[in-house]
């Protein structure tokens, strides 16, 4: 992917989250029950800010990341116009990322990824997920796009469950993602201490097939295997989501 190619992703999911901030703030997330509207915006908006801050001034605010910083009220926006708010932290945000080339040094919450591109790559997932919660919330969800989705699916493995979860589906069994709509396969091995996942195609015990889309939605724990078409042992493909939540 291409520094432009997720800039201009970047650039309709945040202008697509600021329209649906002028609307109820109330609605809520049907598959995250204790999170409203409202409450994913300001999520996005102080994740946004914390990266932005971080990048910046070249090095984290806290120790344990974003949390301590985005918890402190005296950071949270004024909810009567999350509109203005989102949009500016958003603009000031992708100025901060995409100044850079994608090769530069820069501060992330990576153990091993220290380069602009990281940010591309995770700001970008970051809004477009949440900007498909959103429209769930309001009963739109519009599909991800299908080459986006894949390379969330990649950064899910390579970097979530690679760096915070790397034991957590570990045991045995193979699970394998097939795109319908997209060049995306994923053969997931589980393994005494973890996994290993080849980009490949192959038999798994379990496997689900379907649009990209769909399938980062899995992995994201946003939709449950029975929208995908699936094969061999389902209770693996629970186990993943149950097991590798971030």
């Amino acid at each position: 992917m291409t520094p432009d190619f997720y800039k201009t992703a970047f650039d309709e999911a945040t202008t697509r989250i600021t329209e649906l901030a002028n609307q109820d703030h109330q609605s809520v997330i049907p598959h995250i029950p204790d999170w409203t509207a409202g409450n994913v915006i300001i999520h996005v908006g102080l994740v946004f800010s914390f990266v932005n801050q971080s990048i910046r001034q070249g090095a984290p605010i806290a120790q344990h990341g974003v949390a301590g910083w985005a918890n402190d009220p005296a950071n949270h926006p004024d909810t009567s116009d999350l509109s203005h708010w989102f949009q500016s932290v958003a603009d000031s945000l992708g100025d901060a990322i995409w100044s850079h080339h994608p090769d530069d040094q820069v501060w992330t919450s990576s153990h091993h990824l220290h380069t602009a591109k990281f940010w591309m790559r995770r700001m970008t997932q970051e809004a477009v997920m949440h900007r498909w919660d959103i429209e769930a919330a309001h009963g739109d969800s519009q599909p991800i796009d299908a080459e986006m989705a894949v390379d969330g699916i990649n950064e899910f493995y390579d970097f979530f469950v690679a760096e915070r979860l790397p034991k957590d589906f570990s045991g045995n069994g193979t699970v394998h993602l097939h795109a319908i709509d997209a060049e995306g396969e994923w053969m997931i091995t589980r393994i005494t201490d973890g996994i290993t996942v080849e980009k490949t195609h192959g038999k798994g015990d379990a496997a689900a097939r379907g649009p990209a889309s769909d399938l980062l939605l899995f992995v994201w724990n946003r939709k449950p295997p029975t929208g995908l078409e699936t094969f061999g042992n389902i209770e693996l493909l629970e186990e993943h989501q149950r097991l590798l939540q971030i």
